[in-house]
């Protein structure tokens, strides 16, 4: 129930339509008047094999190199403007590909295009908490030393104050920044994943589908 609160909590905060590891599950969330939002619980479906082999290819991948982000321009070598082909040509071909998503377990990241195929949005981390293997995985950080790891108490000193912050179900709290396009999920004081707008992506509406990946285990 745990995992399944911070999905949620994670859902709510990210406001973007796309699927997210390290998770095969669908959850829908409705919009509703006056901004109300109600979990409407489909199913949620983990593929426990699949879940163990992306940890697995997360954790022999501790030592990636480090990659710089530049806020709303890029993430390492995926850059604003940046096509699908493009990224793939840049990363190699993802572990997984949805229609929402290109995923990277071993560089602890995934890749959300918009409608036109141009990279929008750069997930980094583990959305499961700061001991999740995508946090070991992923190595960016800003020219100001912010990544997975920082405290709070760093990222304010670096960003100042966010534009807002939530503090939510699962023990999680989320900072963001509008004018940086990042938000940044924290477990225990701890950054434990951060979403990358490119090009000055807006946030669309508040509607998350994570979708059941083929050949996922059902319990």
């Amino acid at each position: 129930m745990k995992f399944i609160q911070r999905v949620a909590a994670f859902a709510w905060r990210s406001g973007v339509n796309a699927a997210l590891p390290p998770m095969r599950s669908r959850v829908l969330w409705t919009r509703l008047p006056g901004c109300a939002v109600t979990l409407l619980a489909i199913a949620v479906v983990l593929s426990l094999a699949g879940c163990s082999e992306d940890s697995n290819l997360a954790a022999s991948s501790a030592t990636n190199a480090p990659m710089l982000i530049v806020p709303n321009a890029s993430v390492g070598k995926l850059r604003a403007g940046m096509t699908v082909q493009q990224a793939v040509a840049e990363l190699g071909e993802p572990k997984r590909k949805t229609a929402n998503a290109l995923e990277y377990p071993a560089l602890g990241l995934a890749v959300m295009p918009g409608p036109d195929g141009v990279v929008q949005v750069v997930m980094c981390g583990d959305v499961t908490g700061i001991n999740g293997p995508y946090v070991k995985a992923f190595a960016g950080r800003t020219k100001e030393g912010i990544g997975m790891r920082s405290t709070r108490e760093e990222v304010i000193k670096a960003y100042g104050e966010p534009t807002r912050s939530e503090k939510s179900w699962g023990g999680l709290e989320s900072l963001r920044y509008d004018s940086l396009g990042i938000t940044f999920t924290l477990e225990g004081g701890k950054v434990c994943h951060m979403i990358v707008r490119l090009g000055g992506a807006q946030e669309p509406e508040r509607a998350v589908k994570i979708e059941l990946a083929p050949g996922a285990a059902k319990k």
